[in-house]
């Protein structure tokens, strides 16, 4: 059994990867502002926009379990406005939950990853390779975080660490209209599954993950990337 850490866990795409690696057998801890209480779930709560949050939830974990695995970035906001007109707390609160808290949680659980020869998966979007109009504060972070996946695979590779980027496509976690053809996130958590399955001397440092059967029809903003 592994113990896996994921942020965001409580819903729509970080709670199907949470569930698809519980169903697995593995030990799943969601660091969550708030709470689904499942049984399957261990939760901590934790605010991701502020640093001591995320050390305590860390230390907190290893003194229970001793160890962890796979760290699983997923947690992020959405703050969409022209860049003429996006505020600093959007801004600000863009780059502490969507870039500083993944930065954090590396720092914090590296030493346990280290010695579990373990894993972290970044959880991306097209967002951060395909740029929409009102999108400066949720492309710029997500740009930023392959970057930061691309330096941690430089910088962890040789301890034993290995770091997937998924960048995904549209996902089918917010009840919207239309989105039967929508990846699932429970998809998205067996693709995850499979990638911590996969011999220690592989690691899919990029994945591009689109809907296979998306509709035709391009429209402007952020449901551009719905068409990609």
């Amino acid at each position: 059994m592994k113990i896996i850490v994921i942020t965001g866990a409580n819903r729509g795409l970080g709670y199907g990867i949470a569930k698809s690696f519980a169903e697995k057998g593995h030990k799943v801890i969601g660091l969550n502002r708030t709470f689904c209480k499942e049984e399957w779930l261990e939760e901590i709560k934790c605010d991701l926009s502020q640093k001591i949050d995320i050390e305590k939830s860390v230390a907190e974990i290893i003194r229970r379990y001793g160890k962890i695995d796979i760290l699983i970035n997923n947690a992020g906001i959405r703050r969409f406005n022209n860049i003429s007109k996006i505020t600093e707390q959007d801004w600000q609160d863009s780059i502490s939950t969507n870039l500083s808290a993944p930065l954090w949680l590396i720092q914090f659980t590296a030493p346990m990853l280290k010695q579990s020869k373990g894993l972290i998966i970044f959880i991306g979007s097209h967002a951060g390779e395909y740029y929409f109009e009102q999108g400066v504060a949720y492309s710029s972070t997500k740009s930023a975080l392959h970057a930061m996946a691309e330096a941690a695979i430089q910088d962890l590779r040789y301890e034993g660490i290995r770091v997937s980027h998924l960048s995904l496509g549209a996902i089918a976690n917010r009840s919207m209209e239309n989105d039967e053809w929508k990846m699932r996130p429970q998809d998205i958590g067996q693709l995850a599954v499979a990638i911590s399955e996969l011999p220690s001397s592989i690691m899919p440092a990029f994945v591009e993950v689109r809907p296979s059967m998306p509709n035709r029809s391009p429209i402007s903003g952020l449901e551009r990337l719905q068409y990609i």
